[in-house]
C-alpha cells in the first residue's frame, strides 16, 4: 500500500542491526535492544543511539538505510526530522548538508527535511541553528529544495516554553514560507505552554501540524492545525495504554469519525522496533476496517511540500494500488 511518513526522527529511526554493530564497535552494552520496549527501555535505547551516532558518516548511513526501508515498505513521501549536531569537529551546517545530500539523492522516494529545534537547548541555540540554516538555503540549492519546515521538539517538561521560541517560528512560517511541525500535548504542563502553541497554530493552520497532541479534546484542536501526526507504538508507550483502542486521537478519528485528520507515523522506528506498515496494521486491528487510503491522502495534502501528492499518485500508478 502506498504510504506517507510525516513524523520520523532520523536518529531514532536507526536499524536495530546497525545499532548493534555500532555499539559493538564502540564497546558499548546493547542489552536494552533485547528487552521489551517499555518507556524506560526506550530511553535506554535513545541514550545508546546518541553515543553511537557520533560522526557524519554514521548520520548519512542511518538516513540512507531508513529511506531504503521506507521505500521497500511502500512509502512514497517522507519528511525526516533531526536536530543538527556538531560532531567530531564538523559543524551543524555540515550536518544539515550531509542529511540533505542523502535525501536529495534517494531513488524511488521523495524525501524532505524538517530541521528540529530542541526546546531543552534553549532559544539562543535555536537562533544559531536557524541562522545557519538560513545561510545554507541561500547558498545551497539542494538544502533550499529539501528543507521544507522546522520542528519544535525536545523534552516536553523543559523549563523553556514555546513563548521563548515563538518569534523564531513566526519568522519561519511568515518570512521563510516553511511549515511548522509542533510537538504538543505529549504530557500535561501547568504553565499554559500548550495554549500558546494552539493560539499560534490557529493563526495559519494550513502551515502547521501537531505531533501527538494527546492531552486535548477534539474541540480544543479543531481549526488549530492541518493535521495530527499520530504514532501508535510511541504514543502507547508514553500513555502506557492497555490497548491501542484507548488512544485518544485514533479513537476520535476512527470510532467517532469526527476527530481532526491525522497521519499514521512511526516516530522512532528503531527505538520502538516498529515499521510504517506495522503501525497501519495496528490501527486496522484496533479499529476494524478503516479507510487507510483516506489517511494517506490526508497526510499527502498536509505535507509541507506540495509534491507529496504527486509522489503518492506516481507510486499508486506504478504499483496499481
Amino acid at each position: 500500500m502506498t504510504k506517507v511518513e510525516l513524523h520520523a526522527h532520523l536518529n531514532g529511526s536507526i536499524r536495530p542491526t546497525t545499532l548493534r554493530r555500532l555499539a559493538a564497535e564502540r564497546g558499548l552494552d546493547a542489552a536494552c535492544l533485547d528487552e521489551k520496549r517499555t518507556l524506560e527501555v526506550c530511553f535506554e535505547v535513545f541514550a545508546l543511539i546518541h553515543k553511537c551516532v557520533d560522526r557524519l558518516e554514521v548520520v548519512a548511513l542511518v538516513a540512507l538505510e531508513f529511506l531504503e526501508d521506507l521505500r521497500a515498505d511502500g512509502c512514497a513521501y517522507v519528511e525526516l526530522r533531526t536536530t543538527p549536531r556538531a560532531l567530531q569537529g564538523r559543524t551543524e551546517a555540515d550536518y544539515v548538508k550531509t542529511v540533505c545530500n542523502v535525501l536529495s539523492g534517494a531513488p524511488g522516494i521523495t524525501a524532505r527535511l524538517l530541521v528540529s529545534i530542541d526546546r531543552s537547548r534553549g532559544p539562543e541555540a535555536a537562533k544559531r541553528t536557524l541562522a545557519g540554516v538560513a545561510n545554507l538555503r541561500r547558498s545551497d540549492a539542494a538544502v533550499d529544495r529539501v528543507v521544507v519546515g522546522v520542528d519544535f521538539s525536545g523534552n516536553p517538561t523543559s523549563k523553556h516554553g514555546f513563548d521563548a521560541f515563538e518569534r523564531l517560528f513566526r519568522e519561519v512560517r511568515d518570512e521563510w514560507g516553511l511549515g511548522c511541525a509542533l510537538h504538543v500535548g505529549e504530557t500535561p504542563r501547568s504553565d499554559g505552554d500548550a495554549a500558546k502553541i494552539l493560539k499560534f497554530a490557529a493563526e495559519k493552520p494550513r502551515r502547521v501540524r501537531f505531533g501527538h497532541a494527546l492531552a486535548f479534546s477534539d474541540h480544543e484542536l479543531r481549526g488549530c492545525a492541518s493535521l495530527i501526526e499520530a504514532c501508535p507504538s510511541s504514543n502507547s508507550a508514553t500513555l502506557d495504554l492497555a490497548q491501542l483502542a484507548d488512544h485518544p486521537r485514533l479513537w476520535a478519528r476512527f470510532s467517532e469519525v469526527a476527530g481532526p485528520p491525522l497521519a499514521i507515523c512511526t516516530d522512532d522506528a528503531g527505538v520502538f522496533d516498529c515499521s510504517l506498515s506495522g503501525e497501519y496494521l495496528k490501527v486496522h486491528d484496533a479499529f476494524g476496517p478503516v479507510d487507510l487510503v483516506r489517511v494517506v491522502d490526508d497526510a499527502a495534502a498536509a505535507a509541507f511540500d506540495a509534491r507529496a501528492i504527486e509522489a503518492v499518485r506516481r507510486r499508486r500508478t506504478q504499483y496499481n494500488v
